[in-house]
């Protein structure tokens, strides 16, 4: 099992490589065909004890009442690399005017 102290390494390194998030508009995609049309905004993770978080983030450009149906992880603010992400629950749909608020993402490096 690894200790507390690696997993903040290896965590803290995730966080570094992809600082940009993204909204997918297909549930499982894994590139940019299933980005929406919303920018990119800066993730600003929070990590310890291989957790890492990020709060509240709003979008903007999005398809008027189009789906919202996952937050991808980026490299960089536009191309990229993609590094993963999370499907998201609650409401998946940009409102009228397309913009779109995360509360919060929450990863871990844990194992049981």
């Amino acid at each position: 099992m690894w200790l507390d102290a690696a997993l903040d390494v290896g965590m803290d390194a995730i966080v570094a490589a992809y600082p940009y998030l993204g909204l997918h508009t297909a549930g499982l995609a894994n590139s940019s065909a299933s980005e929406s049309t919303a920018a990119r905004v800066a993730a600003s993770w929070t990590s310890a004890l291989g957790d890492a978080s990020v709060t509240s983030k709003n979008f903007t450009g999005g398809a008027s009442n189009g789906p919202c149906i996952r937050v991808g992880y980026w490299s960089l603010a536009s191309a990229g690399t993609f590094g993963g992400g999370s499907l998201l629950t609650g409401d998946q749909t940009f409102n009228a005017a397309g913009e779109y608020t995360i509360t919060s993402i929450a990863e871990n490096t844990s194992s049981s």
